[in-house]
C-alpha cells in the first residue's frame, strides 16, 4: 500500500515548477539526518517514506544517496529511491543517468522498471534513447510498454514517430500484420474478427508442433504485437504531434506532410546544432519525394490486394 501511495504523491509533483538545487549546508543537513532516520528504521513503509521526502532536496548529495539505495537489494527500497530521483531536476542528465543506468538491471522487477521511466518523466530526461527503443521492441510486459509511451508522450520526443508508425501499423491496421513471416488478413467485419482471422492464419501457415522457426516467428510477433496498447499508442503520438490519429494511414499522411519538420526535430534531440543540423535537414528535404513515393506505391499495392480479396469472395457466395 506505501508504493501505491508514493505513486499517487508523485502524479501530483510531475507538473511542478523548474528544480532548482537547495543550498549546500542544507542539503547535507537532510541527508545526515535522513542517514540517522534510515539507520533506526524498522520497517520498510518508514523506510519508503523517508527515501521519498528525499524527492524535495533537489542537490548532488541527494543524487549520490540515492544512487546508493538504488543498489540496494530490496526491490521496495530500490522502486522509492527511483522515483526520488525523479525530484532531481536540478540536474537532470546525472539523476537520469543513474536511473538509465540501472534500468536493464531491473529486468525481473517490473515495478522498478516503472517507477525509473515515471521518473525519468519528470526530470524530463531524453538521454533514454535509443537503449529504450530497443527495449521496447524486445518488450512483452505491458506495464513496461505503457510506462515507455507515457515517457516519450510526456517528453514530447519526436524520436518516437518512425517506432510510433510501426506500432500504428499492428495497432490499428486496415489489414492484420504479423512479424517474422507476414499473414494479412481484411474479414471487412467489425469486433475481433479479423484478429482472430490473423491468428488462424498465422498457425496455417507457420503450422502446428514445436518447431524452431514457428517458436520465434510466434515469440516475435507477440513481443511487436501492439494491439492491445491501442489506446496508450494513440495517446503517446497525440501527446508528441498534438493530432488524435485513427489509423496508420491518418498517421502516414501526417508523417508526410511533416517529414522535414519532424526530421530537425529528430537532430535536435540527438543534439546536432549548427552546420550538422542543417545537414540532417537538407537529407530529410532530399529523401521527402522519394518517401512519398515509396508511401504511395504502399498504399496502392494495398489497394490492389484488397480488391482482389473482395473478388476472390464475391466468387466464392
Amino acid at each position: 500500500m506505501r508504493v501505491l501511495t508514493v505513486f499517487l504523491v508523485l502524479a501530483a509533483v510531475v507538473a511542478a515548477d523548474p528544480v532548482t538545487a537547495v543550498p549546500e549546508a542544507e542539503a547535507k543537513l537532510a541527508v545526515k539526518e535522513f542517514d540517522a532516520a534510515y539507520r533506526k528504521a524498522k520497517t520498510i513503509d518508514e523506510k519508503q517514506e523517508l527515501i521519498f521526502n528525499l524527492h524535495d532536496v533537489p542537490s548532488p548529495y541527494t543524487v549520490k544517496r540515492l544512487a546508493k539505495l538504488m543498489r540496494n537489494s530490496k526491490p521496495e527500497i530500490r522502486n522509492v529511491a527511483a522515483l526520488a530521483l525523479g525530484g532531481q531536476g536540478f540536474d537532470k542528465h546525472s539523476a537520469g543517468d543513474v536511473l538509465m543506468k540501472s534500468f536493464p538491471k531491473e529486468r525481473k522487477e517490473v515495478a522498478v522498471q516503472t517507477s525509473i521511466l515515471d521518473a525519468m518523466a519528470e526530470l524530463k530526461y531524453y538521454d533514454y534513447w535509443p537503449a529504450l527503443k530497443k527495449s521496447t521492441g524486445k518488450e512483452g510486459r505491458s506495464a513496461v510498454v505503457i510506462r515507455i509511451l507515457l515517457l516519450l508522450g510526456s517528453n514530447k520526443d519526436y524520436r518516437a514517430v518512425p517506432m510510433l508508425m510501426e506500432m500504428f501499423e499492428v495497432a490499428m491496421p486496415k489489414h492484420v500484420k504479423w512479424t517474422t513471416g507476414v499473414v494479412n488478413v481484411d474479414t471487412g467485419a467489425s469486433g475481433t474478427a479479423d484478429a482472430d482471422a490473423a491468428k488462424a492464419a498465422f498457425n496455417s501457415k507457420y503450422g502446428a508442433g514445436g518447431s524452431k522457426a514457428k517458436a520465434a516467428a510466434t515469440g516475435k510477433s507477440r513481443n511487436f504485437d501492439a494491439r492491445n496498447f491501442t489506446t496508450q499508442i494513440r495517446a503517446c503520438a497525440k501527446a508528441i504531434t498534438g493530432e488524435d490519429f485513427e489509423t496508420d494511414m491518418d498517421m502516414q499522411d501526417w508523417w508526410v506532410e511533416n517529414y522535414v519538420d519532424v526530421a530537425r526535430k529528430i537532430a535536435v534531440l540527438n543534439g546536432l546544432e549548427g552546420k550538422k543540423l542543417d545537414k540532417a535537414v537538407r537529407k530529410a528535404e532530399k529523401r521527402l519525394p522519394s518517401y512519398k513515393k515509396e508511401v504511395e506505391a504502399a498504399r496502392k499495392k494495398l489497394e490492389e490486394q484488397l480488391e482482389a480479396e473482395e473478388e476472390a469472395a464475391r466468387k466464392k457466395k
